[in-house]
């Protein structure tokens, strides 16, 4: 494609190609004008050029919106974008799927097989090496299966992945990765061991409820230890609800004898749960999980390990309704390794509330005088999507 510099993107106008951000992006579609405010955010937000394959014309093309389908402003999806979003859902739900029937088949006929378990890992660990943004964003993602029939299997997979990237972003080797894996896929498993009625209910649950819920670590590690598991493995499940200061169950040991990855299962168990929507109480966003955990830091939970969160998912994660300090708002769309208070934005709505035509994209630094002020309310963010309904 042919490099143009922003300034020579001819205002007034229309390409009668797409016009791409990066490789990945596109900018324009053939029926939507270059416009005045276009190029001075593009200059305003430091990018240079653009690409296209198209040449200048005076009026849209009939027809020739993205796949034939009309106009198609900055960041709306695109086919390999969507192809790419549905390839990693049907994973995560055929993940679900998988490990929904273990724990049937284990309740059925006390098979604990760990080939399986494994296998299903190195599927994990390949799918965030390849796929890492959009499968980070599952645990926050709305439309996901709410059925409490499945909340387990659901929760456990989420815990996983979410573990997993924890694990390879402080660089455990391969054999630990995977014991990481089967510890987090199998951490609840001794709520199967419970009454439904309990760990499914819908109002607070009574002192003897609550006892009986403390059991599960203790039964899930007593049943992968009769199973001949690994003893890294059936430490980390019997340890994953144990605190830094000690006020943790079900031993209360503190920090210097819980294991890593009882550490790692803890948070990333912590944050999936709540912003997993439940019968009882309605799901955090993505920066809320976060602030949560981390009010726990040093007490509940390790510093390294939720610093390490930090970084994967960003303080604002993948999907985070925000509000500028200029009153412009915006949607996380990417996070930034190197500057977690920082991530990449696709802005909806300019500083006066009117929906942006192009929602252009902002690359926010430490430096910037405009920053994230807030995330958004449940009521700000209906009435946000109203406008482009």
């Amino acid at each position: 494609m042919n490099k143009i510099s922003i300034e020579n993107l001819p205002e007034g106008k229309f390409i009668d190609e797409p016009v791409y951000l990066d490789e990945k992006y596109i900018l324009l579609s053939p029926d939507i004008e270059v416009t005045r405010e276009l190029k001075y955010l593009l200059t305003k937000w430091e990018f240079k050029f653009v690409f296209s394959d198209g040449t200048p014309i005076e009026t849209p093309p009939v027809n020739k919106g993205i796949n034939g389908t009309g106009g198609t402003s900055l960041l709306d999806k695109t086919l390999k974008e969507q192809e790419e979003e549905k390839e990693v859902f049907d994973f995560f739900n055929k993940s679900v799927d998988f490990i929904d029937s273990y724990f049937n088949q284990f309740l059925e006929s006390n098979i604990l097989s760990i080939t399986p378990l494994s296998d299903k890992v190195k599927e994990i660990i390949t799918q965030i090496r390849e796929h890492r943004t959009l499968l980070l964003s599952i645990p926050t993602k709305e439309g996901l299966n709410n059925d409490p029939d499945v909340y387990l299997a659901v929760h456990s997979i989420k815990t996983t992945i979410l573990s997993l990237a924890i694990g390879e972003f402080i660089k455990l080797p391969p054999h630990k990765l995977i014991e990481l894996g089967i510890s987090a896929m199998l951490h609840e498993l001794g709520m199967l061991r419970l009454p439904a009625k309990i760990y499914r209910n819908s109002r607070i649950l009574s002192e003897r409820e609550r006892q009986m819920i403390r059991t599960h670590p203790v039964i899930t590690y007593n049943t992968l230890k009769k199973a001949e598991y690994p003893s890294p493995i059936y430490r980390a499940v019997l340890e994953h609800h144990e605190y830094i200061d000690g006020t943790g169950y079900p031993r209360g040991i503190d920090g210097s004898k819980i294991s890593l990855y009882g550490k790692i299962i803890a948070v990333a168990s912590a944050y999936c749960a709540a912003t997993s929507k439940r019968e009882f109480r309605d799901k955090k966003d993505g920066h809320s999980g976060i602030m949560d955990l981390l009010t726990g830091k040093g007490k509940k939970y390790d510093e390294t390990i939720l610093r390490a969160l930090v970084f994967i998912l960003s303080v604002y994660p993948v999907g985070t309704y925000v509000r500028l300090t200029n009153g412009v708002q915006g949607i996380v769309i990417k996070t930034n390794l190197e500057t977690p208070k920082n991530p990449i934005l696709k802005l909806l709505t300019d500083e006066n509330g009117a929906p942006y035509n192009h929602k252009p994209i902002l690359q926010s630094h430490p430096e910037d005088d405009v920053q994230i002020e807030r995330t958004l309310n449940k009521e700000e963010i209906k009435s946000l999507k109203a406008l482009f309904t």
